[in-house]
C-alpha cells in the first residue's frame, strides 16, 4: 500500500513539474478518470500547493428535492455509526459539489474546516481540485481518491470516498462522501458508501413512489367523491378500501366505519352479488335489491374485476404449456362494485326517451263555461294526489289535461307515462305495464325489461282508453293501483311503485260497469276524481280561439301570415265536429296547405260544398245541431251520442248521393270506419235518394 502510494506521490510531481507525465510511468497505475481530472485542474490553473484557509461559504446550495433532505441526515447518521472507530466525517453535496451537509468526528470537522469544508462551501474540481466528491459528480460513477491522488496538496493528509445518488429516473441529484486521514481508508470504505448511496437512491424512489401513490389515490378519492354513481373498492376477499358518500347514502352506511370490513359483515349481500364475488365473475348492470335498515334499495349492479396480471392469455398460454388447472381467482387483485340508483338511472331514461309532459293549462284554449269548469276541477285535481278519471269524447284534449294536471302537481319533475290501452294488443298489455324479467317468454330480453308503471315511478301513469281495457286484466290493474305494488311477468319480486294514476275514457264508464262490460271495483276506483271535457259542439263560443290558436301555429311553420274570413269563420262554428278539436285541427291544417293566399275562405275549406255542414243554410236544417236536438231523460249520454253519430252519418251520405268514398272524405274518417259505422246504425238500409239529371 505504502509502495503504491509512494508511486502515486512520484506521478503527482512529476505531472505538477512538467504538467504532464509520461505512460510508461503511469500505465497501469493512475485512472484514465483521474489523470484528466489533473488535467482539467491544470487547465483552471488551480495552485496544487494552495492552502485553504477560508471556511466562509463561496457557492449558493443548488436546490436539493425536499424528499432527499428527508433522508440525508438519518442515512449518513447510520453510515457514521457503521464505520465506528473510523474518525471520519460524512458529508453531502449538490449536483454542483456545495455541501449540503456534514456528519461525523467533531475534531476531524474542525480539522477540515480550516481546509475550507463546511456547509456552503463547493468542493467543486475548479474550487478544490481533483477529489472524490467532484470526480463522482464527473464520472457519475464511485470514486475513492487516497494521499497523492489528490491534484492540491492539502488534501494528501486525507482521503475521499463518495457514490452518486440518483432519482427515480437516474439523473444525479447529489454524491454521498466520506473524507477521512490518509492511510486510515478501509478497503471496504468505497463498497460501503456505494451501498449507502444505492440506499439513499432506493428510499428517495420509494418516496416518489410513495408520494405519487398518495397523490392518486387523493386524486382518486376526489374523483370518487364527485361521481353520483355509488362506487366500492374492494380486495379479492370482500373487504371494503374504498367507499365513496353516494353508495353510503345509497346502502345507509357511513364509509369510514365500513372500510377495512367485509362487505357482507355490513350488509346482506343479494345472492348474485355473493356468487359473483366468491367465484370473482363479473356482473354487467344486475338489478339487484338490498335489503338495508332503510328498507329495500334497487340498485343497478356492476361489478368489475381488478387485475394486476398482463393479460388473461399470457397466464393462460404459461398454464396450458404446463399443464396445469388454475382457478379463476389467481388473476383477479380485487373489484370495482358500481351502485346506480334504479330511480336515477328512470329519471335519465325519462328525460332521454321523452317520457315527461309537455303540456300546461296555459295550453287549454277555451274561455266557455264548460272548459271553465274543467279547468277548475283539473287545477283542484292537481293540488292532491288521488286518481283521476277524465270522460269525453275522442278528440276533445284528454290528454292535455292529463298533462296539465301532471305539471301543476308535487309530480312535476317525475315521469309523465302515457299509455293507450286500446292501441296495445292484449297479449302485450300485461308486459307492458308491469314488464317482465330475462327469459320470462321467447324472444324476451335477457336483462328483462321495466313496465310502465315502474317507467312512472315517482310521477304520473296516463292510462288513455282505460274502458278498452280487457276485463282479465282489470284484475291485476286493480291489484296495483291499490297494493302500489308489481311483480314483473316472470318474476317473483314484489317491487314498489309510487305512481299516480289518471285514466281517460270516451266511454261512459258507470254504464260500461252496470252492462258486464267494465268492472264496478276498478271504476270505483277510479272515480275518485272525475273530469267532464266538453265536446266542440258544446262549446262553440271557444271555434273562433282555437281557429286563431291553431292559425298562428300553423303561420308558424309555414312562415307567413295565415287568417280567416268571417263566412269560413261562421261555416266552422255552425258545424257539430264529430272529431271535436282534432278534427277542426286537422281541417285548419289542411286549409293552410291547400290555400294559395294568406286568407283562409270557405273554398279553401278541405270539403267540397256538398258536406252539408259547411254549405248553404239550406242544407243546415239536415244536420242535427245539438242545441235543437232535446235532452231525453230517458236515454243515457251514451245513447244520445249514438243518435247524433247516426242523424250526422246520415246526412252527409245523402248528401254525397250514396258515394262512400265522398263520405269519408267528408267526414274525416277512413272508408272501412265509415262502413263499420254504417252497419252498426243500420244506415246501408237507406239508400239516398238520387237527385233527377
Amino acid at each position: 500500500m505504502h509502495s503504491v502510494m509512494r508511486n502515486y506521490l512520484e506521478i503527482w510531481k512529476q505531472f505538477i513539474l512538467h504538467d504532464e507525465i509520461k505512460d510508461t510511468i503511469s500505465n497501469g497505475i493512475l485512472p484514465p478518470a483521474l489523470l484528466q481530472s489533473w488535467r482539467r485542474c491544470a487547465a483552471y490553473k488551480i495552485d496544487p500547493h494552495a492552502s485553504y484557509t477560508t471556511s466562509t461559504p463561496t457557492a449558493v446550495i443548488e436546490s436539493v428535492p425536499h424528499e432527499l433532505l428527508l433522508l440525508l441526515r438519518p442515512s449518513m447518521e447510520d453510515l457514521h455509526q457503521f464505520a465506528e472507530g473510523a474518525e471520519c466525517v460524512v458529508v453531502f453535496a449538490d449536483t454542483n459539489a456545495t455541501i449540503v451537509d456534514i456528519v461525523g468526528d467533531h475534531l476531524l470537522q474542525q480539522e477540515l474546516k480550516r481546509l475550507g469544508l463546511s456547509i456552503g462551501s463547493s468542493w467543486s474540481e475548479d474550487q478544490r481540485g481533483s477529489n472524490a466528491l467532484a470526480l463522482a459528480l464527473q464520472e457519475s460513477f464511485p470514486m475513492q481518491l487516497d494521499g497523492p491522488m489528490h491534484y492540491c496538496a492539502p488534501l494528501h493528509r486525507f482521503y475521499t470516498s463518495a457514490a452518486p445518488v440518483h432519482d427515480l429516473f437516474g439523473q444525479t441529484v447529489g454524491v454521498l462522501g466520506v473524507i477521512g486521514h490518509h492511510g486510515q481508508c478501509h478497503p471496504h470504505t468505497l463498497g460501503m458508501i456505494s451501498a449507502a448511496a444505492q440506499a439513499i437512491s432506493n428510499q428517495l424512489q420509494m418516496q416518489v413512489w410513495l408520494s405519487n401513490a398518495n397523490n392518486l389515490l387523493s386524486e382518486l378519492k376526489t374523483i370518487l367523491q364527485t361521481l353520483s354513481e355509488g362506487i366500492l373498492l374492494l380486495s379479492r376477499d370482500g373487504i371494503v378500501s374504498q367507499m365513496n358518500t353516494p353508495a353510503g347514502t345509497m346502502l345507509g352506511l357511513q364509509p369510514e366505519r365500513v372500510t377495512g370490513r367485509h362487505l357482507r359483515d355490513v350488509l346482506p349481500l343479494p345472492p348474485v352479488l355473493a356468487q359473483a364475488l366468491s367465484f370473482h365473475q363479473p356482473l354487467s348492470y344486475e338489478e339487484l335489491v338490498f335489503e338495508t335498515h332503510q328498507g329495500r334499495v334497487a340498485c343497478l349492479c356492476t361489478l368489475k374485476p381488478i387485475s394486476n396480471a398482463q393479460s388473461e392469455t399470457e397466464i393462460e398460454a404459461i398454464v396450458n404449456s404446463a399443464n396445469l388447472i388454475m382457478p379463476e381467482p389467481v388473476t383477479t387483485d380485487g373489484f370495482v362494485l358500481i351502485l346506480r340508483s334504479i330511480e336515477r338511472v328512470q329519471k335519465l331514461v325519462h328525460r332521454m326517451t321523452g317520457a315527461h309532459a309537455r303540456l300546461t293549462f296555459a295550453n287549454v284554449v277555451g274561455e266557455s263555461p264548460a272548459v271553465k269548469e274543467a279547468l277548475r276541477r283539473a287545477r283542484l285535481a292537481a293540488g292532491s294526489n288521488s286518481t283521476v278519471l277524465l270522460h269525453g269524447e275522442t278528440g276533445t284534449g284528454k290528454e292535455i289535461f292529463a298533462q296539465s294536471i301532471h305539471n301543476a302537481s308535487t309530480r312535476a319533475n317525475g315521469p309523465f307515462v302515457a299509455i293507450n290501452c286500446a292501441a296495445i294488443p292484449r297479449e302485450l298489455i300485461t308486459t307492458e305495464l308491469f314488464g317482465y324479467e330475462g327469459g320470462a317468454f321467447t324472444g324476451a330480453d335477457r336483462q328483462g325489461r321495466p313496465g310502465k308503471f315502474e317507467q312512472a315511478h315517482g310521477g304520473t301513469l296516463f292510462l288513455d282508453e282505460i274502458g278498452d281495457m280487457p276485463l282479465d286484466l282489470q284484475a291485476s290493474l286493480l291489484r296495483a293501483i291499490e297494493t302500489r305494488t308489481i311483480v314483473r311477468l316472470g318474476g317473483q319480486r314484489v317491487i314498489a311503485v309510487d305512481v299516480r294514476i289518471i285514466a281517460a275514457s270516451h266511454k261512459d264508464l258507470h254504464a260500461e260497469a252496470l252492462q258486464g262490460n267494465f268492472r264496478s271495483d276498478l271504476y270505483y276506483r277510479l272515480n275518485v276524481l272525475t273530469i267532464e271535457i266538453p265536446a266542440l259542439r258544446e262549446r262553440r263560443e271557444d271555434i273562433p280561439l282555437l281557429v286563431r290558436y291553431f292559425l298562428q301555429r300553423q303561420s308558424r311553420i309555414l312562415g307567413h301570415p295565415l287568417s280567416i274570413s268571417d263566412d269560413a269563420l261562421t261555416q266552422l262554428s255552425s258545424y257539430h265536429w264529430p272529431g271535436n278539436i282534432r278534427e277542426l285541427e286537422n281541417m285548419l291544417e289542411r286549409a293552410s296547405y291547400l290555400t294559395t293566399k294568406t286568407l283562409i275562405t270557405v273554398d279553401d275549406l278541405p270539403m267540397p260544398h256538398t258536406r252539408p255542414s259547411l254549405v248553404s243554410p239550406t242544407h243546415m236544417q239536415e244536420i242535427p245541431q245539438l242545441n235543437n236536438i232535446p235532452a231525453p231523460s230517458s236515454k243515457p249520454l251514451k245513447e244520445q251520442h249514438k243518435q247524433t253519430e247516426a242523424e250526422a252519418i246520415l246526412a252527409v251520405w245523402q248528401q254525397c248521393n250514396g258515394n262512400v268514398t265522398l263520405t269519408a272524405s267528408q267526414l274525416g274518417i277512413s272508408r272501412t270506419t265509415l262502413w263499420r259505422k254504417m252497419q252498426k246504425y243500420g244506415i246501408t238500409n237507406h239508400p239516398p235518394n238520387k237527385k233527377e239529371s
